[in-house]
C-alpha cells in the first residue's frame, strides 16, 4: 500500500496551491488524480496524450472558441484529467460544454508555459506539492482567533469533507453533518487537548471513501489545525469566564434593586446597556436545570451549556444560579415568543445531552418583573422534571400542581422508612403505594383508580387491604393527606430512580 505522500497528486489537491489556487476552477472531480502534465501546442499533441494527463493549452490548440471545444471533446475521449487553458480563450459557451462532458476546465490569467512547469513540478513531487499546501494552510489557520474561523478554513480546504468541534455529544462549532454515520464514509478523530494534557474535545471528519482526499491526508491537515484551535478556545475561555463573571455580578446587582421601598418604580440602571440588555421592557426568564441536581455543576459544564444556548443568540444572558441557569429574553410585546420558541427548539439537543430541563416564566415589565419571571421559570423547571430530559414548561401551563415539585421526596422516604417499617421492607411495596396513591388522587373511586393502574378492579381492592396490613392506612381522615403526600414521594423516588 502507498503512503499518501507518494500517491498521485489529485486535482483538488492542485487547485489548492499555486498556481491554481487563483484560478477559475471547474471540477468535474476533484478526486481524479493526475500523474502527468502536458503542454499542448497541438491537437496531435492532445490526441497522443494518455489517461490521467491534465493538459494545458498553448499557441494552435487554444486559438479561440472553437478550438477549445475540440480541445475539450478530445480530452474526453482521451479520458485526461482536467484541461487548462487561458483566460483569453475561454468562454461561458466553453464552461458549459465541460460541464455537459464532466470534464474538469480550469481557467487561468498567468503564462500558460509558466502555469505547465509549475503543475509538472508539483506533480512529479506529490509530498512537496502536499507540503506547500500545508503551508499555505498552516498561514491561514494561524490568522484565525476563534474557533468558528479555524473550523471555517478547514471546512473551506476540505469541502466534501465536513469538519466539526464535539464535547462529549455536542457539536459547540463546525458541521454536524460530521458525526451523521453513512454508507462509504468513514469517521476519524483529533484529539483536543486542554492546559495539562487533558482532553477536552475531539475534532471529527466525515472523510468520504473514496473521495477528493485520502484519510492520511485529512488526519494530517486537522493535527495541524489543532494548534491554532488549542489557541483560539483559550481565548474563547477567558472572553467566555469574563462574560459570565460580568452578567453574574450585574445580575446580582439588578435583584437587591427590587427590595426598594417602591419596586414597581425601581429604575433600570443604565449600565444594563453595556450589556446589551433590555431590562425596561418586557422580560420573560428561562430555567435551565438539571433532571437530576446534583449541586454547582463544574465551571466545563456552565461553558458548553453558554456556547449552545447563546447559538444565534449572543445577547441573551446566561447566568449560574444554584444547579442551574438563568436566561432571559427582553421584548416590547409580552405576548411575543417566536424568537424564544425557535431558540427552545434549537437548544433541545443539547438538553437532551446534558441531561436538562427547561422552565418558562411569563413576561413581566422592568426589573421587579424580571425577579418575579425568574421565579415563576425556576417552578416550572421543577415540574418539568416529571417529563424527563429536554422537558419544557411554561409556567402559565403549571396551575396549583406546581407545589408538589418542590416536595423533599428524599427526606419524606426517610419518615417512610421510621414510621411505615413493615411495608418498606415488603417486596411488592411499590405496587401497594402506587396503588394507595392512584385511589386518592381518584377521590376513593376504584373504578377509576384501576382504569389509571391499568388492573382489575379486584385487584385493586386486594392490594389495599394488604396495604392497610401493612399500616398504610389511607382511609382514615386524620392521616388521609399525610399519607396522600408520602406516597406521593415514594412513587416519584422510586419512578425517578427506574427511570435512572
Amino acid at each position: 500500500m502507498k503512503r499518501s505522500s507518494t500517491l498521485p497528486i489529485t486535482l483538488g489537491e492542485l487547485a489548492r496551491i499555486q498556481p491554481l489556487a487563483g484560478a477559475e476552477a471547474h471540477l468535474a472531480d476533484p478526486s481524479r488524480q493526475v500523474v502527468q502534465v502536458v503542454l499542448a501546442e497541438t491537437f496531435d499533441r492532445l490526441r497522443r496524450c494518455t489517461p490521467h494527463n491534465l493538459v494545458v493549452l498553448h499557441d494552435e490548440a487554444a486559438t479561440g472558441g472553437w478550438s477549445l471545444a475540440a480541445a475539450l471533446h478530445l480530452a474526453w475521449e482521451r479520458n485526461l484529467s482536467a484541461v487548462v487553458v487561458s483566460r483569453s480563450v475561454a468562454g461561458g459557451s466553453s464552461v458549459a460544454l465541460a460541464e455537459r462532458l464532466h470534464m474538469s476546465l480550469i481557467v487561468i490569467d498567468d503564462d500558460p508555459i509558466e502555469v505547465a512547469l509549475q503543475l509538472a513540478g508539483q506533480v512529479s513531487a506529490p509530498a512537496a506539492a502536499r507540503a506547500l499546501r500545508q503551508a499555505r494552510l498552516a498561514e491561514q489557520l494561524a490568522e484565525q482567533t476563534g474557533i468558528r474561523g479555524v473550523l471555517g478554513v478547514l471546512n473551506r480546504e476540505l469541502q466534501q469533507v465536513p469538519v466539526a468541534l464535539v464535547v462529549g455529544g455536542v457539536v459547540i462549532g463546525g458541521q454536524s453533518a460530521a458525526l451523521t454515520e453513512r454508507p462509504q464514509v468513514r469517521q476519524i478523530e483529533v484529539e483536543v487537548h486542554a492546559p495539562g494534557e487533558r482532553s477536552a474535545a475531539r475534532l471529527v471528519a466525515a472523510v468520504p471513501v473514496p473521495g477528493p482526499a485520502s484519510v492520511e491526508q485529512v488526519e494530517s491537515l486537522l493535527r495541524l489545525a489543532r494548534p491554532s484551535l488549542q489557541a483560539a478556545w483559550a481565548q474563547s475561555r477567558l472572553d467566555t469566564a469574563t462574560r459570565a463573571a460580568h452578567e453574574q455580578a450585574a445580575f446580582d446587582l439588578l435583584r437587591r434593586l427590587p427590595s426598594a421601598p417602591s419596586p414597581a418604580d425601581v429604575e433600570v440602571p443604565g449600565w444594563t446597556n453595556e450589556l446589551g440588555w433590555q431590562v425596561g421592557e418586557a422580560n420573560r426568564a428561562v430555567w435551565l436545570a438539571p433532571l437530576r441536581p446534583s449541586g454547582e455543576p463544574p465551571p466545563e459544564i456552565t461553558y458548553l451549556i453558554r456556547a449552545s444556548w447563546q447559538r444565534g443568540h449572543t445577547t441573551w444572558p446566561l447566568v449560574a444560579e444554584g444547579d442551574g441557569w438563568i436566561s432571559w429574553h427582553s421584548g416590547a410585546d409580552p405576548s411575543e415568543v417566536t424568537a424564544l420558541r425557535r431558540a427552545l427548539a434549537a437548544f433541545r439537543d443539547s438538553a437532551v445531552a446534558h441531561r436538562l430541563v427547561i422552565g418558562v416564566g411569563r413576561a413581566h415589565a422592568g426589573v421587579a418583573g424580571l425577579m418575579r419571571s425568574v421565579a415563576e421559570a425556576r417552578l416550572a423547571a421543577h415540574v418539568a422534571r416529571e417529563e424527563g430530559p429536554g422537558a419544557v414548561q411554561w409556567f402559565d401551563q403549571v396551575g396549583a400542581n406546581a407545589a408538589l415539585a418542590w416536595l423533599p421526596t428524599t427526606e419524606i422516604a426517610q419518615v417512610a422508612d421510621l414510621t411505615l417499617e413493615e411495608l418498606m421492607a415488603a417486596k411488592d411495596r411499590a405496587a401497594l403505594v402506587q396503588t394507595v396513591l392512584a385511589v386518592l388522587d381518584s377521590g376513593g373511586s376504584l373504578s377509576q383508580a384501576s382504569q389509571r393502574l391499568g388492573v382489575h378492579r379486584n385487584t385493586v381492592l386486594a392490594r389495599l387491604a394488604r396495604a392497610r396490613q401493612l399500616g398504610l392506612t389511607y382511609d382514615e381522615p386524620g392521616q388521609r393527606l399525610a399519607l396522600h403526600v408520602l406516597s406521593y414521594a415514594l412513587t416519584t423516588l422510586w419512578s425517578d430512580t427506574t427511570a435512572d
